[in-house]
C-alpha cells in the first residue's frame, strides 16, 4: 500500500494539557476532484471517463438526497455514509419548565421532545473492511523539513 507523509505540529495552546507537545498531521499530496477519479477509473475499465464522470455525478446526487431522507448509505468494498445529529440535551425538570401539561408519573419524556433541540447534521462515514484493512497497511514517514511549530 502506499507510503503517506505526516508533518509534525506543536500545541502552542499555553492553557492546554498538552502545551508543548508535538503530533503528527497527514501532509495530503493533492485534492483528487470526480473528474480524476474517473480518468483514473477509466484506466482500470473498459469504460471512458466521461461516462464514469456522469455516473458518478448521478450516485452522489442520490446519495445526498437519500441521506438527507435519513437512508444510510452502504457502498460495497468502501462504507457505510450515514446522517447524525447534534442536539441539546434537556432535563426532566426543563420538560416540566416549558411544558406545564408533563407529568413524569405517567407521561413519556419523549413526547415532549422536539425537533428544535438538534443544533446541526453531519454526515458520518464508516469504512468497509476492505478499507479498514488497507489502512492499517499504510506506512507512514516523517521528514525534518516538515515539522511546523504554529499550526
Amino acid at each position: 500500500m502506499g507510503k503517506i507523509i505526516i508533518k509534525l505540529y506543536q500545541n502552542n495552546n499555553e492553557k492546554s494539557d498538552i502545551y508543548k507537545k508535538f503530533f503528527g498531521r497527514v501532509r495530503h499530496a493533492t485534492t483528487i476532484d470526480k473528474q480524476t477519479l474517473a480518468e483514473h477509473a477509466a484506466a482500470d475499465s473498459q469504460i471512458e471517463a466521461s461516462d464514469i464522470a456522469t455516473v458518478y455525478e448521478a450516485q452522489f446526487k442520490q446519495i445526498q438526497q437519500m441521506v438527507c431522507y435519513g437512508h444510510a448509505i452502504q457502498v460495497d468494498g468502501l462504507g457505510v455514509f450515514k446522517l447524525s445529529i447534534s442536539s441539546e440535551g434537556i432535563s426532566p425538570e426543563e420538560v416540566q419548565r416549558r411544558h406545564p401539561e408533563y407529568d413524569p408519573e405517567k407521561d413519556d419524556i419523549r413526547d415532549f421532545l422536539n425537533a428544535r433541540q438538534v443544533k446541526n447534521a453531519r454526515l458520518l462515514f464508516i469504512p468497509s473492511k476492505e478499507i479498514k484493512e488497507a489502512l492499517r497497511s499504510i506506512k507512514f514517514e516523517t521528514h525534518k523539513s516538515e515539522w511546523i511549530t504554529n499550526d
